[in-house]
């Protein structure tokens, strides 16, 4: 196995991309077998590079550059799973989805597939600032999955100005150390499963922020803090690798020109038996479709008698337009709901304090909001004025602007999961 490398691209350097100064990272390097090898608390990326020479290079950009979602999709093959991911976060996110990158992980259980959605340019950047300094990433992903992470915990790191909270193997979320309790409050009280255990680990930072709860606080002081803790957490079958589609990595070092030389011809040979098959299928498909399109017609006429002239060849249209006629008929008994839902939710904003209204949409009998809070605590309010009137708000995401909290809030009808 050869060396790896982590790199640790903190807040301040995406913040500095164009500026052209000098960026400084965290970073720790590691043996064959997982063992530090390198430490450096920080330095210049350039000077990164140099050691970062034929090694496994690992990069985590923070989480607050992006979402974490999961989609519930029986989908398998990666063509349609590229398909149907974006327009199954369509209402999550705030930009169109055209300028996003969206990158997938294991699916887990059934049907559930964690999601990272980054913006385009964001993404290059980073990639163009890492390949400006001589630094070519194999992973890139979230400084979230690096933290150490055990069934039925939550584990969160404390910085100088930031907390890094991970709520489960696909989950977290960031926030800072002044809002850090009230989120985790409002987090614990969303969670389908309350943590056995929180575990805080603190770097530069004399308090971790989080007063007591019911069940037990574990806080442990970090010498070599993050790239240390990170090197420990980070499994690399557990993280979203942002390298994905356009993004992949093409010109891996390792790579050997035979193996793929053999497996050249084989796919010839599979070619060559695909277009038999294609051959025979072709015919049995067209006859196939014959006997479908006469199926059409039948069912046409039972569940519509009224209408007239029906054959083989129009029965598919006819059905189309009659259903089309059909969603038209009953799609104008939403309005009532959405109007319902915009002026309670408008009501209870307008109570909570000095709350915003950025976007919204309405699907499905589900009202989603981009909101800016001065707190977590007026979002709250929202969720318990609205509640008093039997009705629902989950807060999706709040990440902290400034002294602003930018939330994304889905509103909808009855008491929720």
């Amino acid at each position: 196995m050869e060396e790896t490398i982590i790199i640790y691209i903190q807040t301040n350097l995406l913040d500095v991309l164009d500026d052209g100064e000098s960026h400084f990272v965290k970073w720790i390097k590691l043996d064959s077998e997982g063992n530090p090898i390198t430490r450096g608390a920080e330095a210049r990326l350039e000077q990164v590079s140099s050691v970062a020479q034929n090694a496994h290079v690992i990069v985590l950009l923070p989480l607050q550059q992006m979402l974490l979602s999961i989609v519930n999709t029986r989908a398998r093959k990666s063509k349609h799973l590229q398909k149907a991911i974006p327009f199954a976060l369509e209402d999550e996110v705030a930009d169109d989805i055209e300028n996003l990158h969206f990158a997938l992980g294991r699916r887990y259980g059934e049907n559930d597939y964690p999601v990272a959605v980054i913006e385009k340019v964001t993404l290059d950047s980073v990639l163009e600032t890492l390949a400006s300094a001589g630094v070519y990433p194999d992973i890139l992903t979230a400084d979230v999955f690096a933290l150490p992470f055990k069934e039925g915990s939550w584990t969160i790191l404390v910085e100088a100005d930031r907390a890094l909270v991970r709520t489960s193997k696909f989950q977290g979320f960031t926030i800072d150390l002044h809002n850090l309790q009230q989120m985790l409050t409002s987090s614990l009280r969303q969670a389908e499963i309350t943590p056995s255990e929180l575990n805080i680990y603190r770097c530069d930072s004399p308090q971790s922020g989080v007063k007591s709860f019911t069940f037990p606080i574990n806080t442990n002081e970090l010498d070599d803090c993050p790239p240390g803790l990170f090197a420990d957490g980070l499994d690399e079958n557990e993280c979203i690798n942002l390298l994905q589609g356009s993004y992949q990595k093409k010109d891996k070092k390792h790579r050997q020109f035979a193996p793929w030389k053999i497996a050249a011809i084989l796919f010839g040979v599979w070619v060559g038996l695909s277009m038999v098959s294609v051959l025979i299928d072709h015919a049995r498909f067209s006859k196939e479709e014959k006997r479908l399109d006469a199926q059409i017609e039948q069912e046409l006429r039972q569940t519509f008698p009224d209408i007239q002239n029906v054959t083989a060849g129009n029965a598919r249209i006819k059905m189309e337009a009659r259903l089309r006629n059909f969603i038209a008929d009953t799609t104008s008994n939403s309005y009532a709901g959405f109007m319902e839902l915009l002026a309670l939710s408008g009501e209870s904003m307008q109570q909570a304090g000095n709350i915003t209204i950025n976007t919204m949409n309405y699907r499905d009998g589900k009202l989603n909001v981009n909101v800016n809070s001065p707190d977590v605590q007026a979002l709250d309010k929202v969720k318990q004025l609205l509640k008093t009137k039997n009705f629902f708000a989950d807060i999706q995401s709040a990440n902290t602007q400034g002294a602003i909290i930018e939330a994304q809030l889905v509103i909808s009808k009855g008491e929720g999961k």
